[in-house]
């Protein structure tokens, strides 16, 4: 009784939310990257809308469309999502792919607070009312969704056994928060027969494997939605931005604020350690007294002063702890690692060597093209003496007739015979000694090089973004040792790059970018047709 027309609009958005669902921009990502992918990382920060996203999505393959993108007819995509009145509505096929009824998982940390006060009540407010029928546990929380074509998503905790989540066989798999490695294996196991997909949304507060097995992998089949901090929930910025405004701020003073709350540093990327004391100090130095009780209205603000300090990289930035204060941000495998190619033979390739008394010794061979395009082509991670890298290098060119001419060498490789002398009590030769006359035996000039890690990795930082974003250095994907590190070496708490981690081969990296070396200083040979061929798209042509 006395219910209006908007009344009635209003009740069936309501009961049918994931068909007005909007995603945030960084939602989108996450979309596109699940078409393209059959396993998805989405690494980001608390409060950013992760679990609304992994729901929606998760409806989206029980139904085989998304409810929230209609589309013509017409599209190559288009799935018939219903009829009303005589008219057909049509919605873009969803990122699973496959057509329902689907056997759906869904995964999460505990029932009561994880399962039963989070995502079933996110579930029940984004699925269309009507259109599933539910079975609960013995705790009282749903933990089997049938929907009305059939499809079943049913979810699992991660305190449950593990052989519970062996032996069946499933098309879809959404872990909300990280799962420990033998459930996500076990459950994985299941999805091979159809291919079906994976989506990862978390926080990363635990389970490192996820870091090296998932995020630093570097496997085609995974994408990989990263870098998300807690400012891009538009909805939670907005809202805070709209009090500051109120509170008196100008756009700059809003600016400083946010530098203030999230980062001790932002120039040296550090995070806030404060609780968020810094940021209200200077709120009350901007604001009149009446308007500064209008900080409890902050949220962002709140919940930094609520976390511990420790949890900030995590909680707030979405990173690992491991990875904070990356030196080459810039390296993305999809964009700079590539197939290998067979290198011309009038390309200049530049063995670099990163030597050590107690390690392998780390061997980075580096190619240039006609276009001044730097390429890491081969690399060696051996224990050798000073004849088994030049062995290794007279070797490359013998084999695949690499144009080098120019070798260069860790300054240490000059003193180590003190090192050798303290241990044997032996008169011995240094390294570079011993590698300077087997090298020249050859025509090889043997160079001690560089120093200048500052340059050298401003000049790594540009060559990643190249000249109107298109990038002058690539790696090949065999080099692997070189894509460990690249993702792995960061800063240590004095803003240095970190030695005590993995920086062997990023050491030869920088020192190459300070060689100058460049096509046209080398000797001009010809190089075969098939040679050509392979490496043209890095040409130009």
């Amino acid at each position: 009784m006395g219910e209006t027309a908007q009344d009635r609009v209003e009740a069936f958005g309501k009961a049918n939310a994931i068909f007005f669902w909007e995603p945030y921009p960084w939602q989108q990502r996450l979309l596109d990257t699940m078409h393209k992918f059959t396993t998805v990382a989405n690494i980001s920060s608390n409060k950013i809308g992760k679990t609304a996203a992994a729901v929606c999505i998760l409806g989206s393959w029980a139904l085989g469309y998304e409810p929230w993108n209609p589309v013509g007819q017409d599209h190559p995509m288009a799935v018939l999502g219903g009829e009303t009145n005589g008219e057909k509505h049509f919605y873009h096929a969803s990122s699973l792919g496959i057509k329902p009824p689907v056997n759906l998982i869904f995964t999460g940390e505990d029932w009561k607070t994880h399962i039963g006060q989070t995502v079933a009540p996110e579930m029940h407010f984004w699925w269309p009312t009507g259109w599933y029928k539910t079975k609960k546990n013995e705790q009282g929380v749903e933990y089997e969704w049938t929907w009305m074509n059939k499809s079943v998503v049913k979810i699992m905790v991660y305190n449950q056994k593990d052989d519970l989540f062996e032996s069946f066989r499933i098309q879809g798999l959404i872990e909300d928060e990280p799962p420990p490695k033998s459930k996500h294996e076990a459950m994985s196991r299941g999805l091979m027969l159809d291919q079906g997909k994976t989506l990862m949304t978390m926080t990363p507060i635990k389970e490192a494997w996820v870091l090296d097995d998932v995020v630093l992998a570097g496997r085609r089949d995974i994408g990989l939605v990263l870098d998300l901090k807690i400012t891009d929930n538009p909805d939670l910025y907005n809202s805070d931005i709209t009090v500051l405004r109120e509170m008196g701020l100008t756009e700059a003073q809003i600016d400083t604020y946010f530098d203030k709350l999230l980062y001790k540093n932002k120039l040296l990327g550090k995070y806030v350690e404060d609780k968020g004391r810094a940021a209200e100090k200077y709120l009350e130095e901007v604001c009149t007294d009446q308007r500064v009780e209008w900080l409890v209205k902050l949220k962002i603000l709140k919940f930094i002063k609520d976390i511990d300090p420790s949890d900030v990289p995590s909680r707030v930035f979405g990173q690992f702890k491991s990875l904070v204060g990356r030196v080459l941000k810039g390296f993305d495998e999809v964009v700079h690692v590539i197939e290998p190619f067979e290198v011309p033979a009038n390309w200049p390739v530049v063995p670099m060597i990163d030597f050590h008394l107690s390690t392998p010794q780390a061997v980075s061979y580096w190619a240039v093209d006609p276009h001044d395009v730097h390429f890491c082509v081969a690399e060696t991670w051996e224990n050798l003496s000073a004849d088994g890298i030049a062995d290794d290098i007279i070797k490359k060119i013998r084999t695949k007739g690499w144009d080098i001419q120019d070798v260069y060498i860790d300054p240490l490789s000059k003193g180590d015979t003190q090192y050798m002398k303290n241990a044997l009590g032996s008169n011995l030769r240094d390294t570079f000694s011993i590698l300077y006359d087997r090298l020249d035996d050859v025509d090889i000039m043997l160079h001690v090089a560089s120093k200048d890690k500052d340059s050298g990795i401003k000049n790594i930082e540009d060559r990643l973004v190249g000249p109107s974003g298109r990038p002058t250095v690539f790696i090949f994907e065999d080099c692997e040792r070189h894509r460990y590190e690249a993702k792995r070496w960061v800063f240590d708490d004095n803003g240095k790059p970190d030695k005590k981690g993995s920086d062997h081969f990023m050491e030869n990296w920088y020192r190459f970018t300070l060689t100058g070396t460049k096509f046209e200083d080398h000797v001009i040979t010809p190089y075969r047709q098939e040679a050509q061929a392979a490496a043209g798209s890095w040409m130009g042509h």
